[in-house]
């Protein structure tokens, strides 16, 4: 499987959004970009860490993070799989004996964050999610498939708000195939 690490760097909120942010993570020449969704929670933990004010040893990902590390060279890595109704696949890959363990996508970017662990993404999906990389946008591309159902739904009462039809149609078709998908 050919894969792309990527690199953690930073969290953006979404302006006149839900209570939402976003994850930014680049390949390692900061050419291309992928945006993961989280919510206030996730970029409230994410700033703990980021902002170096509160000490966060404590913390489970940080004990858990210690805990793995005293386990003797146990190595690990995060891949990013797949994107399935508006959420990332990822798993937490043993390195050594390639057992692998589903995990939340904020949580294993959490845990790599604290952990230095690597982050990889399948190629192909990282070529279709991806947008360029901007060091200081204006604003954030997201694909619609990595939106979930809740935030389509609410992009979708915005467009018909503002009068954006084509737009709205566009969300309405995303929502009724993954609906499809769903009963089959």
């Amino acid at each position: 499987m050919r894969k792309i690490q990527l690199i953690f760097q930073g969290v953006s909120e979404i302006v006149e959004g839900p209570e939402l942010a976003l994850l930014v993570l680049t390949d390692q020449m900061k050419e291309r970009q992928i945006s993961i969704v989280i919510d206030k929670h996730m970029e409230y933990q994410f700033g703990l860490r980021m902002g170096h004010k509160v000490n966060t040893d404590r913390l489970l990902p940080e004990v858990l993070t210690n805990v793995a590390k005293q386990q003797g060279g146990m190595r690990f890595e995060i891949l990013i799989s797949d994107v399935i109704n508006g959420e990332y696949r990822c798993m937490l890959v043993n390195e050594t004996t390639f057992e692998s363990l589903p995990m939340r996508a904020s949580d294993a970017i959490l845990f790599a964050t604290i952990s230095n662990t690597p982050i990889y993404i399948e190629y192909n999906l990282m070529m279709r999610q991806s947008v360029r990389y901007s060091a200081n946008p204006r604003g954030l591309a997201i694909p619609i498939n990595a939106l979930n159902d809740e935030m389509l739904n609410k992009a979708m009462q915005k467009a018909i708000d503002d009068e954006d039809y084509e737009q709205a149609s566009y969300l309405r078709d995303e929502i009724n195939k993954r609906k499809k998908k769903k009963e089959e």
